[in-house]
């Protein structure tokens, strides 16, 4: 908001003469009448603020592109019951390189497709009872290694922009993604029990495979710096099983941070 200095200098010396010892009942009512007008000033530039925060006009270009470069964190569990004595998958690290088109229905409002090329890692140990010895003790199998998957991510968000300044736009953005796995890659031994006994030892053990693809929900806040630079951090939360077996449950999670460039 801007406010014409000329009228700022003019309340300013309303208020110094009515503040004056020799000041008449006419500077007193200036005076009033400079605090009124400053009040009301204010509630005016505060509704234009307000209108500018939240700008419901019509955009000047209907469709903008950008590129967008990041790093993630990602994980990938499976059932706590699948390994009944240690089930850890911990949290690794990739990257995310991608173009987005924003399609804008109004300044504050568009709709934001994209294609991502996204790789994720994590590692992993599992541990559990294979059998007992004659004495009763427990025979222990483990199983650690690191996995690491490379996909395409396809998110559609709908986005809402909010202008802090005339040089830094905060958004909103939410919205399904579709992932498709180009190649998954295991380092170390990765395989589950089979039991079939009603005593809970495993007869066997199956390779586990991951899944080609998930669906999920995309989700997070950007902002906007002098019309062009993006800083953002997103959380991708998949709603599909990982593996192909779909009783060793867990899902896929990852959170993204990013930086672009709006063309």
């Amino acid at each position: 908001m801007k406010i014409n200095l000329k009228f700022a200098e003019y309340f300013s010396n309303i208020l110094r003469n009515a503040e004056s010892p020799i000041s008449t009942n006419s500077d007193k009512m200036k005076r009033i009448y400079a605090v009124l007008m400053a009040t009301i000033l204010g509630i005016t530039g505060f509704a234009t603020s307000a209108a500018d925060f939240f700008d419901t006009s019509m955009p000047e270009d209907l469709m903008n592109l950008g590129v967008r470069f990041g790093v993630n964190t990602s994980n990938r569990n499976l059932n706590k019951d699948v390994f009944n004595v240690w089930n850890c998958n911990s949290w690794g690290t990739g990257i995310d390189a991608g173009i987005i088109a924003d399609i804008n229905f109004r300044n504050w409002f568009s709709v934001q497709p994209g294609i991502f090329y996204e790789s994720r890692s994590g590692k992993y140990a599992y541990v559990n009872v294979n059998n007992y010895t004659d004495e009763g003790d427990r025979i222990l199998m483990s199983q650690f290694g690191r996995d690491r998957s490379y996909s395409l991510l396809i998110p559609i968000m709908a986005c809402a922009h909010f202008n802090i300044s005339d040089d830094l736009r905060w958004n909103l953005e939410l919205g399904p993604y579709f992932q498709i796995v180009l190649k998954n890659s295991v380092n170390g031994e990765f395989s589950t029990p089979v039991i079939p006994s009603p005593e809970g030892l495993p007869a066997g053990y199956t390779a586990v495979n991951s899944t080609k693809g998930d669906f999920g929900l995309k989700m997070g806040s950007s902002l906007t710096i002098l019309n062009h630079y993006i800083v953002g951090v997103h959380y991708e939360a998949g709603m599909l099983k990982p593996w192909n077996d779909s009783s060793l449950g867990g899902r896929r999670k990852a959170w993204v941070f990013s930086i672009g460039y709006n063309f």
